[in-house]
């Protein structure tokens, strides 16, 4: 899991308001039943202080025949105070604590390990703060389709049909997946607008954000700005610009930077971008980045330093093909 101090803070204030929700209605219920059947405020009353006699026979190490008879009474006042429920039309649950995800007892683990509904809570938290949660939902391995890519379409330079290239693309995006824990590695992905270079990334993104991995998504204009904003406020203590730049573009499991190129290019784009990457190189911590740029024209834009550092440290990606976009909206 790859959650900031901070959202793994709002998930855990959530569960303790959880619980503190589930202690009030329990003390409504409580009261309610005293109300109607106040014989079960007895009976608890001595429940408890059989409770506290058999504490303390087992602190003294009285005789275990006392110790039983008291375990016998309880008992046997836990089943009236049953009956009187049943009784008077009462669940028998109805005076037990109720929890939202009975595994945990609204804890968020279970021996140590974290619950299926804490988890869950996690997925949507990354979902969010991925700017992918719409997309996903369409676009996905499940839903990626390979029979637009013609067999009859050949790159002279790769030298196989646009349909084998796709598959081997995917399976390297598959394999990317797969290894990601145990495998550093970029992928750069580079061919003609409409091709399906997105709609990959977004195949990625989802299966490691269901695996509870931040993922960051940003096109290349949106990433920029993020980066001049924080650059520009540096020096008057917005924490907001720092949080997003320092932590998130920094330190998620996974930052994807899509259509590289579309942004203004100055030396600041330039150099901001040869920053980030080469930090996040630093702490291992994987980059995807999509362009139109032929590899030609991402050498003449962005510095040669940039250009020697994708190429040396990225697994670089053609896609060709027919605007998938085009075809998508004629069927």
């Amino acid at each position: 899991m790859s959650l900031t101090n901070t959202q793994y803070n709002e998930i855990i204030r959530e569960y303790e308001q959880l619980r503190l929700k589930n202690i009030h209605e329990l003390d409504n219920r409580t009261a309610e039943i005293y109300e109607k059947i106040p014989e079960i405020a007895r009976i608890n009353d001595e429940i408890s202080s059989l409770s506290v006699q058999e504490v303390k026979a087992r602190l003294l190490s009285e005789h275990p025949s006392g110790k039983e008879d008291i375990r016998k009474t309880i008992s046997e006042l836990s089943q009236k105070k049953l009956d009187l429920l049943k009784k008077h039309g009462y669940p028998p649950d109805y005076l037990s604590m109720h929890y939202t995800c009975e595994l945990c007892r609204d804890t968020g683990y279970v021996e140590n390990q974290m619950c299926s509904c804490m988890r869950a809570k996690v997925i949507h938290v990354l979902y969010e703060q991925s700017n992918l949660k719409e997309l996903v939902e369409k676009e996905n391995f499940s839903t990626f389709r390979v029979d637009y890519y013609p067999e009859d379409m050949t790159d002279a330079a790769l030298e196989i049909s646009a349909r084998e290239n796709i598959l081997h693309t995917l399976n390297i995006c598959r394999n990317f997946v797969n290894d990601f824990n145990n495998n550093y590695q970029n992928l750069f992905l580079y061919g003609a607008a409409g091709v399906g270079k997105t709609f990959l990334i977004n195949c990625i993104a989802k299966e490691l954000m269901d695996q509870s991995r931040s993922v960051i998504y940003m096109s290349a204009i949106h990433f920029f700005q993020v980066l001049a904003d924080a650059s520009f406020h540096k020096g008057n203590n917005l924490t907001d610009y720092e949080t997003v730049v320092y932590r998130d573009l920094y330190q998620c499991d996974l930052l994807i930077i899509d259509d590289l190129g579309t942004e203004v290019n100055n030396s600041f784009t330039a150099s901001s971008l040869f920053h980030c990457i080469n930090e996040r190189a630093n702490r291992k911590k994987p980059v995807i980045i999509s362009t139109n740029l032929s590899l030609s024209n991402l050498r003449d834009l962005y510095s040669d330093r940039v250009f020697s550092r994708i190429v040396s440290s990225y697994k670089m990606l053609k896609i060709f093909g027919k605007d998938l976009r085009i075809m998508q909206s004629l069927q």
